[in-house]
């Protein structure tokens, strides 16, 4: 009989043995099936929900910015009777004149641009002549450098 209380010990501790890591994994797994099987129902909870944009009181986002209605108009033509001589730039074989007007805006311009009633004739080394042409009758223009006596003082 103790043999055989022996051998039913050595069995149940076989079983208790090999049973114990499966009811560790069913009691692990359990919870985590239950928790996969929530986020997998978030998600399909996601998919599920409408959104609707809701544009009452607030501007179309696919608007432009800039409205209304636009003249395209030229910049506005230099007056050469209002502004001075400052100024002459050398580029290769191009020469540019700088103008300054009473405001202290500047003007760069070259030989062959439009002014206010004519164009620009020539510039040379301390001069600008334009051709002015207002009531049918033609003007020359010259401007000359202001307090430069020579090149470079």
């Amino acid at each position: 009989m103790q043999t055989r209380r022996k051998s039913l010990k050595s069995i149940w501790k076989v079983l208790l043995g090999s049973a114990a890591p499966v009811l560790l994994l069913v009691l692990v797994a359990l919870p985590l099936r239950v928790l996969a099987e929530g986020t997998a129902k978030k998600e399909n909870d996601f998919r599920e929900k409408h959104y609707f944009y809701k544009a009452f009181n607030t501007r179309d986002p696919f608007q432009s910015l800039v409205e209304g209605e636009f003249e395209e108009n030229e910049y506005e033509l230099v007056d050469i009777y209002s502004v001075k001589l400052v100024g002459i730039l050398t580029g290769g074989m191009e020469k540019f004149a700088m103008l300054e007007d009473k405001n202290g805006y500047g003007y760069i311009i070259k030989t062959g641009d439009p002014i206010r009633h004519g164009s620009i004739v020539s510039i040379g080394e301390q001069t600008l002549v334009a051709r002015l042409t207002m009531f049918g009758q033609t003007n020359s223009v010259t401007l000359r450098l202001e307090g430069r006596e020579g090149k470079g003082e």
